[in-house]
C-alpha cells in the first residue's frame, strides 16, 4: 500500500512539472504581435508618416503630368515614384510591382517573371533630408523600371525587407497602341439631366488586332478628371461594324452621363509671408506651421462661374526660395464648410488626398459652429479640391454643370480567354470643351 502512494506522489509531481513548464508565449505572442496594414488595390498611404506621394509622368525625361500614371509600352515614358517620410532617421524601403485585372480586385495569374526582366523587389537607395523647414522630413525618389506587358499594375512600398509591413501602394497602367478611339461630348439624352450632365459618345476601331468575340470580350472603362471616383465601364456596344472591327458606344438612358459638376475650389500654400488665395489665417509660431483657410460656402445656388483649374490636381513649391521639394514645409490647414448638417456625409476629395471616401477625408460636423470641418497636413504648394456628398449624384454642395470643364479619358481592356491577365489595348485622353 505504501509502495502506492509513492507511485501516486511521484506521478502528480511529474504532473504538476510539466504543466509548469508549459511555455505561455502563445498568449504573449498575441498581444506583442506586430500590425501589418492588409494591402488594398488602391492609391493609399499605410502609415501617417508617409505624405505628398505621386507617380511622376515623363516622356523622354520631360514631365508629362504628376497625377495620370498611363504610360505606352514600349515607348519613350517613365514613372518616378516620390513621397516623403515625416522622420530623423532613414529607413530601408523597398519596392515591388503587381499585375492586377482589369477590376483592379485582384491579381492576374501572371507571375512577375512574365512582366519583369529583374527579380521583383526593388530597394529605393535615393533620398535627401529636407532642410530649414519646421516639419523635419525625408523625400525618396524611386524610377520604376520597365514593364513587358500591358494591363493594370500596382507598386507596393514596403520596409525592412517585410512584404506584409507596407507603407504605400500605387496604380499605374500600360497600354498597348492597338486601337483608335472616336469621341464626342454631347448634352444629357436625358432631359432632367441635360444643364447638369455631360454624355460621351465614343467608337473603338480595333485596327492593330484581332479579336474574335468584340461583343464579350472588350470592356472600354471612362473616367472622369483621371480618378476613379469618378469612374464607369461602358455596357456592351450599341453597334459593332466592319467586321467586327468598329464597336459604337452611344446610349439614351443615362448609361455614360458624367455630372459635369463644377470648376475645382482652390488654395494657395505656397507662401508663410503673406496670405495666399482662399488663406485666412497663418500661424508661423507652431509646430507644425498651421494655416486657415477661408470658410467654404454652398455653390450649388449659384450661377456657374467659369475660371481655369487643374481638375482636382496639387502642385508643390513655394514662393520664398528655390524650386526644390527640400525647402517646402507642411502646413496642418484647416478647412471649414457652411452647411447643414442635414447634408450627412460630406467628403473634401481631390487629388491630395487620392479621392478617398474615408473618415479621415470626411468633414466633421461641429454642434458649436454649426459647420463642417477637417484639417491635412500638407506640403507648400497649390492644391484643388471638392466637396462629394455620398449617395448623391449631383453634389448639393458644389453643384453641377454642363459648362464645366474635365478631363476624360478612355481605357480600352481585352479580356482574352486564351491569356493569364487582361490587356489594356487602347487609351485616348480628351478635354470636354474640345470634344463638344
Amino acid at each position: 500500500m505504501k509502495h502506492y502512494f509513492y507511485l501516486f506522489i511521484i506521478f502528480f509531481s511529474f504532473i504538476f512539472l510539466v504543466n509548469s513548464c508549459v511555455p505561455v508565449q502563445n498568449t504573449q505572442s498575441n498581444t506583442n504581435q506586430a500590425y501589418y496594414p492588409e494591402l488594398e488595390f488602391i492609391n493609399k498611404s499605410y502609415r501617417e508618416s508617409i505624405k505628398t506621394v505621386q507617380l511622376v509622368h515623363f516622356k523622354r525625361n520631360k514631365m508629362v503630368s504628376t497625377n495620370n500614371p498611363v504610360i505606352e509600352l514600349g515607348g519613350n515614358d517613365r514613372l518616378l515614384l516620390t513621397f516623403d517620410d515625416i522622420s530623423e532617421q532613414q529607413q530601408l524601403y523597398q519596392a515591388k510591382i503587381i499585375h492586377l485585372d482589369k477590376d483592379w480586385k485582384q491579381k492576374s495569374n501572371l507571375q512577375s517573371m512574365d512582366y519583369l526582366e529583374e527579380y521583383n523587389q526593388f530597394p529605393i537607395r535615393e533620398y535627401e533630408y529636407s532642410f530649414d523647414t519646421k516639419m523635419g522630413y525625408i523625400h525618396y525618389k524611386f524610377q520604376l523600371p520597365r514593364v513587358s506587358l500591358s494591363g493594370n499594375y500596382l507598386l507596393v512600398v514596403y520596409q525592412n525587407n517585410n512584404e506584409d509591413d507596407i507603407i504605400l501602394s500605387e496604380r499605374f497602367m500600360v497600354y498597348e497602341d492597338k486601337s483608335s478611339i472616336d469621341y464626342k461630348i454631347i448634352p444629357s439624352n436625358v432631359i432632367s439631366q441635360r444643364r447638369t450632365h455631360q454624355e460621351l459618345e465614343f467608337e473603338i476601331l480595333l485596327n492593330q488586332i484581332n479579336v474574335i468575340n468584340t461583343g464579350t470580350d472588350i470592356f472600354p472603362v471612362v473616367r472622369q478628371n483621371k480618378n476613379w471616383l469618378y469612374a464607369k465601364e461602358a455596357p456592351d456596344p450599341l453597334r459593332i461594324l466592319d467586321g467586327n472591327k468598329r464597336l459604337v458606344y452611344k446610349f439614351y438612358n443615362g448609361e455614360l452621363n458624367f455630372p459635369g459638376n463644377n470648376e475645382f475650389r482652390f488654395i494657395d500654400l505656397t507662401t508663410v509671408n503673406f496670405k495666399g488665395n482662399n488663406v485666412a489665417e497663418i500661424n508661423k509660431d507652431t509646430k507644425p506651421i498651421t494655416v486657415t483657410a477661408r470658410p467654404d460656402g454652398i455653390r450649388a445656388t449659384e450661377a456657374y462661374r467659369e475660371w481655369e483649374d487643374r481638375n482636382g490636381a496639387f502642385v508643390i513649391g513655394n514662393r520664398e526660395r528655390q524650386n526644390t521639394p527640400l525647402v517646402s514645409d507642411y502646413f496642418l490647414t484647416s478647412f471649414e464648410l457652411k452647411a447643414p448638417k442635414e447634408l450627412g456625409n460630406v467628403y473634401i476629395v481631390g487629388e491630395f488626398n487620392n479621392w478617398q471616401l474615408n473618415n479621415a477625408n470626411r468633414m466633421k460636423y461641429n454642434t458649436n459652429t454649426g459647420n463642417y470641418q477637417n484639417n491635412f497636413l500638407l506640403k507648400q504648394g497649390y492644391y484643388e479640391y471638392s466637396y462629394y456628398v455620398k449617395g448623391e449624384d449631383v453634389s448639393p454642395v458644389d453643384g453641377s454643370y454642363i459648362n464645366t470643364e474635365n478631363i476624360y479619358d478612355i481605357l480600352v481592356y481585352y479580356k482574352s480567354p486564351q491569356l493569364r491577365y487582361d490587356r489594356l489595348i487602347g487609351y485616348t485622353e480628351f478635354n470636354s470643351r474640345a470634344a463638344q
